[in-house]
């Protein structure tokens, strides 16, 4: 059961805002769109295994979640965790074309890509290792001790792999189904509502934005205006009840909902309305309001202006399954 359905990461959701309002011209454009591929990548892998996850049948009385952060003693983001009556599983999710060697002394994770090219990482084992031994640290300090499984996974047969050494489990995607089988074949009748519980009310949310603050990028280079999904160019027209673009006559009556979280996700979680005036190319200021009243929670400075707050459009609570998890 998935109880923590798939979602991009806020980081590709903020690059893919950023390189497209970013004008290939931008010195930074080349390396913030090769960071959003990767990131698109990783999250492909990432929904492709928790949906070949959900097919299995010895999963079913079993509680899965994507992008697990915890308040541990390490940094922790984990991929993808299963609970199970046997301990939970950690997986880690590669998504790497071409050749990578596992390095062991010093542990370093070495691609070489189909062109030759030569990088270097941290090896995902050092990575695993902090989580598993993270999550033991926050389960008993909820006085759970459960055994803690984990392995990285490569999905896609697009990858060709050397080891040094041995250590935690290396998969490729179709190794997947019979690494969980061992696993659930332990069953130890441990509770896992109990500890889905725990875990469900713990979860944290990081945020990289504004995305300008983090890439060191300044605003004025934002191209403004609402972006139309249908010819991919900004500069759409407010109408009476509907934003029209005039390039190729598409029309979307919510379209300045995504500019609002562009804004929020590149230059800041409040907006006043002369700035989303500013950024939405719009004459009216009180169209303006209308549009912000809509749909936001507003709060007033202490001086001249109300700030409008972003930080609702991109909120999105946790699905309760269909069979939810008892108390």
């Amino acid at each position: 059961m998935i109880v923590k359905a798939f979602a991009p990461s806020p980081l590709t959701l903020g690059l893919q805002a950023l390189v497209r309002r970013l004008l290939p011209s931008h010195p930074q454009f080349p390396s913030l769109q090769q960071e959003l591929k990767n990131k698109e990548a990783g999250d492909f892998a990432e929904q492709y295994v928790l949906n070949e996850l959900e097919k299995l049948p010895q999963l079913s009385d079993c509680y899965i979640f994507h992008n697990v952060i915890l308040p541990t003693i390490f940094p922790m983001q984990i991929d993808i965790l299963v609970v199970t009556a046997s301990g939970i599983i950690i997986l880690e999710i590669k998504n790497i074309r071409g050749t990578v060697h596992f390095k062991e002394d010093p542990r370093q994770l070495i691609r070489t890509s189909d062109t030759g090219q030569v990088q270097a990482f941290t090896h995902p084992e050092i990575q695993l290792e902090q989580y598993i031994q993270a999550l033991h640290h926050f389960l008993s300090e909820h006085n759970i001790v459960i055994p803690i499984y984990g392995a990285i996974v490569f999905p896609f047969n697009n990858v060709e792999i050397h080891r040094e050494g041995r250590g935690l489990p290396i998969l490729m995607g179709r190794e997947l189904p019979m690494f969980v089988h061992k696993v659930i074949a332990k069953n130890r009748g441990i509770a896992t509502n109990d500890i889905t519980n725990i875990i469900l009310s713990q979860l944290q949310h990081r945020k990289p934005f504004p995305l300008c603050r983090y890439y060191q990028l300044e605003a004025s280079a934002l191209q403004k205006g609402v972006y139309c999904e249908n010819c991919h160019h900004f500069g759409m027209e407010k109408m009476k009840r509907t934003w029209l673009c005039r390039r190729c006559q598409h029309q979307c009556m919510d379209a300045h909902v995504q500019a609002l979280k562009d804004y929020y996700m590149l230059v800041g979680d409040t907006i006043p309305n002369r700035e989303c005036r500013a950024f939405l190319k719009i004459d009216s200021e009180d169209v303006t309001k209308r549009l912000l009243q809509k749909s936001l929670q507003t709060w007033r400075n202490t001086g001249k202006y109300t700030n409008y707050n972003l930080s609702s459009l991109l909120e999105s609570p946790i699905k309760v399954p269909k069979s939810p998890v008892n108390p």
